[in-house]
């Protein structure tokens, strides 16, 4: 059936459309009426014994993760009497190039269970945040699962399960919930493609043309959807043009159309549509370099995804995939020279676009103990110290700068004995129980830890790594919640970004 056909809907399609409920609630309002009176009778003459009330604590959905306080080590009183609103507004932001380790923390804060603050806010609004945050950056499956286990108390979660079922292929639950609950709805546009994707198709059509006649829904969602309904009538040399901003739902709706995208950069979020087998290689590598250096996806699978064909052109992506490849192929044939050139022009290559990390495994691994040139050796050195196991990795490892022999201090739990420069004093001091005063530590002395170190880090992001001050603060804010395996990545990874190239 097209929409032309039901082009005679009004007002009245939508009071039809809500008389069962109305007719369902009035009977319901008899019965209740009627039961109350039975029900008075027979208590008459029964005496009741007063009971004791013992109040149940409190639902906090803020306090809701997936991964325990023990599991992260950030501290259960993390966010102390910090205002809910201002924990909010820090933890919602992604920010993309930034150090291995901040990246890695924030996520683990989204993710961690830990009270919520005791000042009283907005329930929900801090893990709404942190749904946010994990969506900003494009993971799904970890957004998932915190959205899972705190379940759609709240319009604003329903909203962000519907956003996350469509981008991961499994808004069937959502859809079928909204429909079952009208008031679940983000709007008439969900409603309507729920209703098609439940193959209701009729009832689609009819609810798009009264929302249109009623003025209840915009011309470009209209024809977007219109479309959507009827491919047939979808003109490619004339497709609409995309909304700005483009919502998850426009996306997969025109992404069913095959319409032609923006040519802006997608969301994160959305690039899991490109890592579908049916996408080119190209863009399969495209989108997975993103997720991985936001941590959504494991380092594996780009490396994995890199040998699955042969470069087509130079430059680019196809640099990258080339210089990875060389490097796998170098270990295999076993030559020490052979392999630490195409380390040299790997680590020189991912970290251009803040992808070394992703080599830090086949140093531990393949590259540990073999013999390399000197310069090789340097490589491998700052690839292991971004590994898990860096502590044991780099024990007997004999540095070959002061720089090198600073990081390896500060790795091994020690203080450095001298600084060669403003930042190496910086996190020396900051190791060395900082005498700085500034307002951010003086917050996490007062228990405001998790926004203090949320704060230094964001002031860490936007000076690029470069102010020492910066560095000690959120050093010396880590140290004081705790989380010295944190402050000591961060240090390093801070040494790292300022070193020369190899």
């Amino acid at each position: 059936m097209r929409l032309t056909d039901h082009k005679f809907l009004t007002t009245a399609f939508l009071l039809f459309y809500n008389l069962p409920f109305i007719a369902l609630s009035q009977t319901t309002a008899n019965i209740q009426q009627s039961e109350l009176i039975t029900l008075d009778k027979r208590l008459s003459g029964i005496t009741i014994e007063s009971i004791q009330k013992t109040p149940l604590p409190s639902f906090q959905p803020d306090a809701i993760g997936i991964l325990t306080s023990k599991q992260t080590g950030i501290p259960q009183q993390f966010w102390g009497n910090s205002d809910p609103n201002e924990i909010a507004r820090l933890i919602e932001p992604y920010f993309d190039y930034t150090l291995p380790e901040i990246t890695a923390l924030w996520q683990r804060i989204a993710l961690s269970e830990i009270d919520a603050p005791t000042k009283q806010g907005k329930s929900g609004k801090i893990l709404s945040a942190r749904i946010a945050h994990l969506l900003n950056a494009g993971a799904l499956d970890q957004a998932e699962a915190l959205l899972k286990q705190a379940g759609p108390t709240t319009s604003n979660l329903f909203h962000q399960t519907f956003e996350v079922g469509l981008l991961t292929g499994r808004a069937q639950t959502a859809c079928s919930n909204m429909l079952r609950n009208p008031s679940l709805s983000p709007g008439l546009k969900a409603r309507i493609f729920c209703l098609a994707r439940e193959n209701d198709w009729n009832a689609a059509a009819l609810t798009l043309t009264a929302a249109l006649t009623l003025n209840q829904i915009s011309e470009l969602d209209a024809e977007l959807l219109s479309l959507f309904l009827d491919p047939e009538i979808f003109d490619e040399a004339n497709p609409p043009p995309a909304p700005v901003p483009l919502t998850a739902l426009d996306f997969i709706m025109r992404e069913a159309l095959a319409m032609p995208r923006s040519g802006q950069a997608l969301p994160l979020a959305f690039l899991h549509q490109d890592l579908q087998r049916e996408t080119g290689w190209r863009n399969q590598i495209i989108a997975m370099e993103r997720l991985v250096r936001s941590q959504a996806l494991p380092s594996q699978r780009l490396i994995t995804l890199y040998q699955e064909g042969i470069p087509s052109a130079s430059g680019g992506v196809w640099t990258r995939v080339a210089a990875v490849q060389k490097l796998l192929l170098a270990i295999e044939d076993g030559q020490s020279t052979k392999i630490s050139k195409a380390l040299q022009d790997a680590y020189r290559d991912l970290n251009a676009v803040g992808l070394s990390f992703v080599l830090s495994d086949i140093a531990a691994n393949d590259l540990n103990g073999k013999s390399l040139s000197p310069k090789g050796e340097r490589v491998r050195f700052h690839l292991q110290v971004l590994h898990p196991n860096a502590a044991e990795l780099i024990k007997k490892v004999t540095p070959q700068s002061a720089t090198d022999a600073f990081i390896k201090a500060i790795l091994l739990g020690k203080i450095p004995q001298s600084a060669n420069s403003e930042m190496q004093s910086a996190i020396r001091a900051a190791f060395n129980g900082t005498t700085s005063s500034n307002s951010l530590i003086l917050d996490a002395k007062q228990g405001q830890m998790g926004e203090a170190i949320l704060n230094s880090m964001t002031n860490l992001v936007k000076s690029h790594y470069r102010d020492p001050a910066a560095v000690e603060t959120t050093i010396a804010a880590l140290r004081i919640a705790g989380l010295e395996d944190e402050a000591r990545r961060i240090a390093i990874q801070v040494m790292l970004n300022l070193d020369e190239p190899i």
